[in-house]
C-alpha cells in the first residue's frame, strides 16, 4: 500500500489507519509470520508506535500473535471477509446471464441486490430498453420495507432477526403506499414467502413499481433477489402476475447455478410451467 505523504488526498485520511492497513499488506503466502522490527523498518515509524498498531489490529480481529512476543500472524477473521466478496462476486456471477435475459423479455430495468441491515443494496443493474424506464445503479441503497428486492430479502429472514433490522414498531413511509408498521411488515413477508414474490406498487417513489423473487442458495437461504422496475402504466395489479412467473423463473434458475435444491421448505415452490 501506497501512503501519501502530500496533496489534498493526505489531509482526508487517517494516518493510523492507513499504518495498520499497510501492516496487513506486508503478509504474504511466503511471509506468513512478521515481527514488529521489520513492520517498522517498511513503515517508517517508531517501534513503539508500530507496537501499538500491531496489538490494536490482533485486539480487532485481523492479526494475532504466534511463538516470540513481538511476532504476528492474519487471523481467521480476514479469511472469513473474503469469502464474504467471493460469495458476492459469485452470486453476482451467477445471476448476470439470467438477468440479461429477464431484460431482453420484459423490458423493464432489471436489478440484483442483496441486505444490508436494513437496506438494500443494488449490485447489479441491467438497463432495459423500454424508452421510459427506471435509470439505476450498481451501489444505490434503499429501504428494504418498501422496496420489492428489498422485502424479498427480508422474507428469508426470522422473525426476530426482523426485529432486529426494526426496532420500531413504526416505520419510515416515503409515500402514502408504503408499509407503515412492523406488523404490517411481517404480515407481507408471511405472503412473500406463501406467494413466492414480491411486489413494490408506488411504495418507494410515485409511479415507480417493483416486482422481485428471493434467491436461494445451496443451503436454502436466501443470498440475493432479483427484480424488475418500471413506471406504474406498465407495472400494475393487471400485469404483475405474468411478470412475477418471469422473475421467480430467473430467480429459480440463478438458485440452480448456485445449487439450490427444491422447492425450499417455507416458501412457494416454482412453478410448473416456465412464463412465456
Amino acid at each position: 500500500m501506497t501512503i501519501p505523504e502530500t496533496g489534498s488526498d493526505r489531509g482526508r485520511l487517517v494516518g493510523a489507519l492507513l499504518h495498520g492497513l499497510a501492516i496487513l499488506d506486508m503478509f504474504e503466502r511466503d511471509r506468513p509470520v512478521i515481527g514488529i522490527g521489520e513492520m517498522a523498518q517498511e513503515l517508517g515509524t517508531h517501534r513503539s508506535t508500530t507496537s501499538r498498531l500491531a496489538a490494536t489490529l490482533a485486539a480487532a480481529g485481523y492479526l494475532e500473535s504466534v511463538g516470540e512476543p513481538g511476532r504476528y500472524r492474519l487471523s481467521g477473521k480476514l479469511a472469513a471477509l473474503g469469502q464474504l466478496v467471493a460469495s458476492e462476486d459469485q452470486v453476482r456471477r451467477a445471476a448476470r446471464p439470467a438477468l440479461e435475459e429477464l431484460v431482453q423479455r420484459l423490458g423493464e430495468t432489471g436489478h440484483l441486490a442483496i441486505l444490508d441491515g436494513a437496506e438494500a443494496v443494488t449490485i447489479e443493474v441491467v438497463d432495459g430498453w423500454h424508452t421510459v424506464r427506471m435509470h439505476s445503479w450498481a451501489g444505490k441503497r434503499s429501504p428494504a420495507h418498501c422496496s420489492s428486492m428489498g422485502k424479498a430479502l427480508l422474507a428469508g429472514l426470522s422473525e426476530t432477526e426482523v426485529k432486529s433490522r426494526y426496532p420500531k414498531p413504526r416505520l419510515a413511509t416515503p409515500t402514502d403506499a408504503t408499509i407503515a408498521d412492523r406488523a404490517e411488515l411481517m404480515r407481507a413477508l408471511a405472503r412473500i414467502r406463501a406467494e413466492g414474490y414480491a411486489v413494490d406498487l408506488q411504495e418507494l417513489e410515485p409511479h415507480l413499481c417493483c416486482v422481485a423473487a428471493p434467491i436461494f442458495d445451496s443451503t436454502g437461504a436466501v443470498v440475493a433477489s432479483i427484480s424488475v422496475s418500471g413506471p406504474d402504466i406498465r407495472i400494475s395489479t393487471a400485469t404483475v402476475p405474468d411478470i412475477a412467473r418471469a422473475v421467480r423463473e430467473a430467480a429459480w434458475r440463478i438458485g440452480t447455478r448456485l445449487g439450490a435444491a427444491r422447492p425450499i421448505p417455507g416458501w412457494a415452490p416454482p412453478d410448473e410451467q416456465p412464463s412465456v
